[in-house]
């Protein structure tokens, strides 16, 4: 045993002598070393986007088009993770006092990342157990299946609020707004990424390639996981943080959240904007894909590369709405005209109904991931010039409740009704047309609200972005 951990230690020094020259050109620049730090953190928001883009890209796809399960049973399944959100603000509350105590975060990690593995390796036998290959009946089936996308959104949420938290603790508050910034980039790239591996090895499709692509996917995000957090949480034996940046501020518990939004009116008119259009963004998560198999014939490989196309578009739309914030321009203009981009496109995919539509269907997705990116930075904008610095961090947590609560308000409502159109008129088209019209009619009347009725209101005279709160914010929200 000792021969084979010596030989193993002069491999690694064998392998580390040609790397030497870089890592010395590193270590003499400060700034360098730091950036090549953040990016190592990064690689948990990379995992979480290559291995939950194929749940929300392909399996839903399959499970709706091939298994013709009930769009509504599919939404209900994905949506689990966003009404298990709340989960967010009592883990972290939990965190944040334990981590007062001079106690370790890393256990929730630990507990979190268990939850997600399992959730992840265990999704794709919904395709077995939803299928009728099973040995149980399908509402059985169903239990099960619930009980392993729960688990899965339970883990998403305990490790991704943790992660957050550990980022504030390690970071300078001066460095935090940029770090989250590079962090929530790399998540949406991690999707990009994975949509287009995915899509190349699923070009011959088959249930059992899908179950180990998706599996893969899974081990994949255990492994960057390890990677980006070994080590990052270190503390001195007093409990204090080494890197000794800030005393820990502990977030109010749920119930105090709602008891603070309660007494701020204008804010609480702001939530039932931002819940009406997150809504209306998440009726087509997960039809998205089954709509280009069933109405426009698409491949699986092909509807994959809708999500690489849908996590560009929303970088530009993200990244737009950073330049117009930059450029002084209104969070409420932003939110209106995120809004209106976004029912454009759902007009654009209503007309975009036969196969010979795929080009126009796509400019139509391109047209929603735009509007969603425009109107998700400038409605977290307008949350933080709302609000006093020492609230932020908690109309933030709100904020990502409420957004919760819409998307799977959405992706369910959406399922439902595509079902019910379907039956009763028995076509597919227009049962996805009647989903689309709908999210038309409701942006449509987000963007009157605020023309008519509260865009006035919600203007403010300074444009604040208080970084200290953005840990609160559910990062893999903002892309799924």
């Amino acid at each position: 045993m000792n021969a084979i951990l010596q030989l193993m230690s002069w491999i690694v020094y064998g392998a580390s002598i040609p790397l030497r020259p870089l890592t010395n050109w590193v270590n003499g620049r400060p700034e360098v070393k730091r950036w090549l730090a953040v990016l190592r953190l990064g690689l948990f928001q990379f995992g979480v986007g290559l291995s939950l883009a194929p749940v929300t890209g392909t399996l839903n796809r399959v499970l709706i088009d091939d298994l013709n399960i009930a769009a509504a049973v599919v939404a209900l399944l994905i949506s689990l993770h966003y009404f298990i959100s709340p989960v967010r603000a009592i883990i972290g509350y939990r965190s944040d006092k334990d981590r007062s105590r001079g106690k370790w975060r890393t256990p929730y990690i630990v507990l979190g990342v268990m939850l997600t593995y399992g959730g992840l390796a265990l999704a794709p036998f919904a395709l077995i157990l939803l299928g009728g290959n099973g040995i149980l009946p399908f509402w059985a089936a169903l239990i099960v299946c619930m009980g392993i996308f729960l688990a899965y959104g339970a883990g998403v949420s305990i490790v991704e609020t943790v992660y957050l938290a550990l980022v504030s603790d390690i970071t300078p508050p001066k460095s935090r707004g940029k770090v989250l910034s590079v962090l929530w980039m790399m998540l949406i790239f991690g999707t990009v990424v994975s949509a287009v591996i995915v899509s190349r090895l699923l070009v011959d499709y088959s249930h059992a390639l899908l179950i180990r692509v998706m599996q893969g996917s899974a081990i994949a995000f255990v492994i960057l996981t390890v990677i980006a957090l070994w080590q990052q949480e270190q503390l001195n034996p007093d409990g204090s943080i080494k890197s000794d940046l800030q005393t820990v501020r502990i977030r109010l518990s749920l119930w105090e959240s709602i008891r603070l939004l309660g007494e701020q009116k204008l804010l609480k008119g702001l939530f039932t904007i931002i819940f009406l259009a997150t809504m209306a963004f998440a009726t087509h998560d997960v039809l998205l894909e089954p709509y280009g198999g069933q109405v426009l014939g698409m491949t699986v490989s092909a509807t994959m590369q809708l999500t690489a196309l849908w996590g560009v578009a929303t970088i530009v739309g993200v990244t737009s709405a950073g330049l117009l914030l930059w450029r002084k321009r209104a969070p409420a203009f932003l939110i209106g005209l995120g809004c209106t981009v976004g029912l454009i496109g759902f007009a654009v995919i209503s007309y975009a109904s036969d196969a010979a539509l795929v080009n126009p269907f796509r400019v139509g997705v391109v047209l929603i991931s735009i509007g969603r990116g425009l109107f998700l930075v400038s409605s977290v904008i307008l949350v933080m010039s709302l609000t006093d610095v020492s609230h932020a961090g908690l109309f933030l947590g709100v904020w990502g409740i409420v957004q919760a609560m819409a998307q799977g308000v959405g992706t369910i409502g959406g399922g439902i009704v595509r079902d019910l159109v379907l039956h009763q008129t028995g076509s597919v088209v227009w049962g996805y047309t009647a989903v689309y019209g709908g999210s038309f009619l409701v942006l449509l009347t987000v963007v009157l609200l605020l023309v008519f009725r509260l865009g006035s209101k919600l203007q403010v005279s300074e444009i604040r972005m208080p970084w200290a709160g953005l840990e609160e914010i559910p990062a893999d929200q903002l892309a799924f």
